[in-house]
């Protein structure tokens, strides 16, 4: 018992630590999309007055932000007609774009909701604060208020995630 408490305890403080790094915190005004082309769906090129946004930082060679796919499109469709729009960022493709199209090839259709392209990690770099060299957090995600502002910084999966969703879209 002693020993599962001291493991828990280490992921905690774990992932407390990797999602405190520097970059865009709860309360901070969303940066701006600043991809370098839309995948799938409609463009958007900011974020509009009364609209609620979860940015999810992704990469087509990361398993848990593939895992999260479906997760994520049940978040969209369940929330549309509230407003919710679902923005995934592909982002860290070592291999180029010819990956990322052949993953969507492959996957698209398992995604319900817009797909960008940030190729030269201009956007990551300015929601995350990742440098060259640093380390980066995926799967990440942002949850924007209406007002523009973040209310949530972390993995896509954590519990409450829908519960700020759900307030966030009432207010």
């Amino acid at each position: 018992m002693i020993i599962k408490t001291i493991f828990i305890t280490v992921i905690l403080l774990y992932t407390i630590s990797i999602y405190s790094q520097n970059g865009t915190k709860i309360g901070d005004k969303a940066p701006a999309l600043t991809v370098e082309e839309w995948i799938k769906g409609e463009a958007i090129n900011s974020f509009d007055n009364g609209k609620v946004y979860l940015v999810e930082f992704w990469g087509t060679w990361c398993s848990p932000c593939i895992a999260n796919i479906p997760h994520l499109s049940k978040i969209q469709k369940k929330y549309l007609n509230d407003g919710l729009i679902v923005i995934g960022v592909a982002t860290h493709e070592f291999e180029g774009r010819t990956k990322l199209d052949d993953f969507m090839l492959r996957h698209g259709n398992e995604m319900e909701y817009r797909v960008a392209y940030d190729s030269n990690l201009s956007m990551q770099k300015d929601w995350d604060g990742v440098s060259e060299g640093s380390d980066f957090r995926l799967p990440l995600c942002f949850l924007i208020d209406k007002n523009g502002k973040i209310v949530f910084v972390g993995h896509p999966s954590e519990k409450n995630l829908e519960d700020l969703i759900d307030n966030t879209l009432k207010e």
